[in-house]
This record gives C-alpha cells, structure tokens and sequence, in this order.
C-alpha cells in the first residue's frame, strides 16, 4: 500500500488531515473512495479549503462540482459548473491540465508546494493536493478532490512572500516510485 502521507511532505495541518482520511478509505476498500465516502470526514476546515472537479467530454474538460469558501477568496466568488479550462490562462493550460489528467488517468496524488495560482497576476504561497476519487455510481476514477490553501486575503492580493516557483510531486497509485518536478 502506497504512504501518500510520507511521500507528499504535506506542511499544511489541514491537508494532512485530508490525506489521512483519503488514504484511511483507501486502504478499507483498496480503491480511491467516492466523495460521498470522504465527505462525513470533513469537517469545515477541510471543506472551508476544498474543490472537487468531475472529468467530462472528449477532449478531457474538468468541470466544478463544489468549492470551499477560502477557493472562493482565489476566484472572487463561486465557480462551481465552469470548466478548469475556462479559468486557466491558455499559456498555463498545458502545465494545469498535465497535473489534472494525471491524477486521473494514472492514477496518482499530486502535490503542490510553494507558488500556487503561478499564472494571477499576483501569486500567491500555498499548497494544493489532489486526490484522485472514484464515482460513487460507477467506481471509475472521474473524479478529483482537491485542496488549496493559499496567501491571498481577497484576489491577487497576497500577503507575505510569494516562492519563485512550484515543486510538484506526483505518487501513483499502483506502488511505482513517485517523482517531483520544479517549474516557474
């Protein structure tokens, strides 16, 4: 059974906390839980930070099921229904859209540590993590649940230092070795 816990190095008390209950369902069913499995779990610190996307279409599209308020901050208000790819700057796309679909198509736990939101105007220090989560009808892994936190009290507005760049580290599910790579 993979250690998403050890091998992410997840800082964030609250996205740890995440993790724990991702891996927790994880190993009573040995597939990636549903949400609606997880979601009993989470209490308002975790949903206050969450995302969840569903997969659609063909190309791949991920569209917003629900967001946490601290996402909201990020947005300046909800973007539950729209596509990732809408949201995204078109020169950030293949970075994003690269870290989404492998979390799905693999499927792995991708964390995210230092600059988040790299393509804001102003960007902002976080984390995010995406845990790859199975349809509750179905079993396939459609799904990603997500968490950020990050610097911004209202958007583009960061407060502290903001890191030059983002190390993102992927661990996939099937027990292979995880990987990292910097960019920005």
């Amino acid at each position: 059974m993979i250690d998403v816990i050890a091998a992410a190095q997840i800082q964030d008390a609250r996205l740890l906390a995440l993790a724990t209950h991702w891996q927790d369902a994880l190993e009573d069913s040995g597939t990636p839980p549903s949400f609606e499995q997880l979601q009993p779990r989470l209490g308002p610190d975790l949903l206050n930070i969450h995302w969840l996307v569903e997969e659609q279409g063909h190309p791949r599209r991920f569209r917003y099921l629900s967001i946490g308020e601290h996402v909201k901050v990020a947005y300046g208000g909800s973007i539950v229904g729209r596509y990732l790819d809408e949201l995204v700057k078109r020169s950030a796309q293949p970075r994003v859209m690269g870290y989404f679909d492998t979390a799905i198509s693999r499927p792995a736990v991708v964390h995210i540590a230092g600059r988040v939101y790299a393509e804001a105007t102003r960007p902002a220090s976080g984390e995010r993590l995406l845990l790859p989560i199975a349809d509750e009808k179905t079993g396939r892994v459609s799904r990603i649940l997500g968490a950020t936190t990050h610097s911004w009290v209202s958007p583009n507005n960061p407060s502290g230092p903001v890191p030059i760049r983002q190390v993102r580290t992927y661990i996939p599910l099937d027990g292979t070795d995880s990987w990292s790579e910097t960019s920005l």
